[in-house]
């Protein structure tokens, strides 16, 4: 059995219980921070070998896997939030944060608030650029949207959402597929979000914020199509095309996922060395 990652429950200012996982193979800070639907155990296989030497540390945002959530529907600020406490509770020195899906719009807005704390950021298969299209669309009712959740967590409808995101599950091992509807059924905040998070003017404030920073996308996301990510970056953010991967490059083509990240983050890491702020 492939086993989960040692969990960690850190308490922040605000009393939310943040669940984190951590390996260190360097001392360069990389925060990891997960999509919709998801948790940080989604990482796994790319924490079981690093791509780059560095103390990789990915978190379940709030109301996601095991970590706590407010009493009421969260903002992209909370998030934002969250990650600047996580960052100054772990003491991670301008971390590289790295966003997928949801979790780069997170990214985002974490460096339109706080450009100081951060030293650069990837974003993988992000939200934020534009709405995302082919999304399923919740209900205004919080019990359907949990029912719903739950059902399609079973394997024959996971399997079918994996493929559509452009992952062939014969490629999953059994823990894998565990991993992910355990972070599908566990996602309690996109059940009561009620509509997708927006994020005006995205594009603008990241290239505002002066952190150095990276796009890696597939050519067959469904979600955010590359002709119009490519629209809306206008030749001025760096991007690496994963040729034949969906939503979830680094499930999908794991190779090139690896050597893209490498090439990003070393571009990345050298604007963070520099100063670029």
């Amino acid at each position: 059995m492939d086993r989960d990652f040692p969990k960690r429950s850190i308490r922040l200012k605000n009393n939310l219980r943040i669940a984190c996982m951590e390996v260190a193979n360097g001392d360069y800070p990389v925060l990891w921070i997960h999509g919709m639907g998801s948790y940080r155990e989604t990482f796994h296989p790319l924490f079981r070998n690093p791509p780059v030497p560095g103390r990789h540390v990915a978190l379940d945002l709030p109301g996601f896997g095991h970590s706590s959530h407010l009493p009421r529907r969260h903002t992209l600020e909370d998030y934002a939030e969250t990650v600047r406490d996580v960052v100054d509770e772990l003491g991670l020195k301008k971390p590289i944060l790295v966003g997928h899906s949801f979790g780069g719009m997170v990214v985002g807005e974490t460096l339109a608030h706080f450009p100081d704390a951060i030293g650069g950021a990837i974003f993988v298969s992000s939200a934020g650029w534009f709405n995302p299209q082919n999304a399923m669309v919740p209900t205004p009712y919080l019990w359907i949207n949990r029912i719903g959740i739950w059902i399609t967590g079973m394997d024959f409808f996971g399997r079918r959402m994996m493929a559509s995101l452009g992952v062939d599950p014969d490629m999953l091992t059994r823990d894998d597929r565990r991993r992910l509807r355990f972070g599908w059924r566990h996602a309690y905040e996109m059940a009561r979000m009620g509509r997708f998070y927006e994020s005006p003017d995205f594009s603008r404030r990241v290239q505002a914020a002066g952190v150095p920073i990276g796009v890696i996308h597939g050519d067959r996301d469904v979600l955010f199509p590359l002709d119009r990510l490519k629209e809306e970056l206008q030749d001025e953010t760096p991007l690496w095309v994963i040729d034949g991967a969906g939503h979830v490059p680094f499930y999908s083509r794991p190779d090139a996922f690896t050597r893209a990240f490498r090439s990003a983050f070393q571009l990345v890491a050298a604007g963070r060395n520099s100063g670029s702020r």
